[in-house]
């Protein structure tokens, strides 16, 4: 055996989504590739996150503090404590590789392995490389990209797609929801909105918005995933016919109702997105770092498969052009749909393992 695996999930879940996904295929072909077993490394405040309640492997929980504010200057003492037990517990499980997948809480993971020379591979989800990838990606064996970066960023690595779970992959890869949106006038057109798990007011005040103009409440049918802090607020300020919920743990019924989505641009979201040939209008979230998700809906709608609203405002005015365009063009929306899905890889999990594993590319 060639010892054991980490992957270390960041503190987000745009880093543990992709995590769970490569840890499912590790542990299915662990003895295929030599290993003696498979961990995920997480955060102790990960712990309520649905991946990380049934997960597909061992999770080895950790806590480091956060950066910024008083702490920046004493953090490297703080830090110390965290990567002595992480080493620890790594070494007696013979971890001789790590994948980090982001984020700053995969820092102990990260430095294990440079410190005692184990393989090391990195994941980074979107179009702008996260600081992690950027300080750390010298010491990498290989970069797994899910995006082409973008302008300004010259990184070695093989864009691939982001790794997705098995329980979001759809049964067949088609896009079906949308083929017969041309035929006729009559259809409803099924509209998606993903808030994130934190909710965003702005996209729920949008869409209540946009379901006061007759036309659009005519033709359109909101799910709006508002989001557990944000669900009595929007259900309160709700007087058309949306379908208003908290929180899914299953999304895939709600990707195959759908025939268009609204959401941030998060990697992992617009990975699932892809997946199912749904076409997108993507509200970047404006403060996100590096204005990474500005980037990833840039790529996206020049690919095709989204419209941009660049806003911080909840006024619906901008989505309301939008969905009275699909009103009466409704088969741009089937167009959307191929874009969407052509740019998708249901088996990047998989591919990205392969990618890691092979010698030679």
């Amino acid at each position: 055996m060639n010892g054991s695996i980490v992957i270390s999930c960041g503190g987000t879940g745009g880093h543990i989504s992709p995590g769970v996904a490569l840890a499912e295929i590790l542990v299915e072909k662990q003895k295929d590739i030599g290993l003696s077993g498979v961990y995920i490394h997480s955060l102790n405040r990960n712990k309520d996150n649905p991946d990380l309640q049934t997960p597909p492997c061992e999770v080895l929980w950790h806590h480091i503090p956060q950066l910024g504010g008083f702490k920046t200057l004493i953090y490297p003492f703080l830090f110390i404590l965290p990567l002595i037990k992480t080493s620890l517990h790594f070494r007696k499980r013979n971890v001789q590789y790590v994948i980090g997948m982001g984020g700053y809480s995969s820092l102990p993971a990260i430095l294990y392995a440079i410190l005692f020379r184990k393989k090391l591979f990195l994941c980074e989800q979107n179009c702008v490389p996260g600081k992690i990838t950027r300080i750390f990606s010298r010491f990498a064996e290989k970069i797994a990209l899910s995006f082409p970066l973008c302008d300004g960023y010259s990184i070695d690595g093989k864009v691939i797609g982001n790794p997705i779970r098995r329980k979001v992959v759809p049964n067949q890869l088609n896009i079906r929801q949308n083929e017969n949106l041309h035929e006729g006038r009559k259809n409803t057109i099924n509209v998606l909105v993903l808030g994130g798990s934190q909710g965003a007011r702005q996209l729920n005040q949008m869409i209540l918005g946009a379901m006061e103009n007759e036309d659009v409440s005519s033709k359109f049918k909101f799910r709006l995933l508002t989001g557990t802090s944000l669900y009595d607020e929007t259900k309160k300020k709700s007087k058309g016919n949306a379908e208003i919920i908290s929180y899914a743990n299953d999304m895939k019924p709600n990707y195959e109702w759908a025939n268009l989505v609204v959401a941030r641009s998060g990697a992992g979201v617009i990975a699932e997105c892809l997946v199912f040939g749904l076409p997108m209008v993507l509200i970047p979230y404006p403060y996100a770092a590096d204005n990474h998700q500005k980037e990833n809906a840039i790529y996206i709608e020049q690919m095709g498969a989204a419209k941009i609203i660049h806003s911080t405002s909840d006024d619906p005015s901008a989505l309301v052009k939008f969905l009275l365009g699909w009103k009466e063009d409704a088969n741009s929306l089937k167009e959307m749909g191929h874009s969407s899905l052509a740019l998708s890889n249901v088996n990047a999990a998989f591919q990205t393992v392969v990618y890691f594993f092979a010698t030679k590319d």
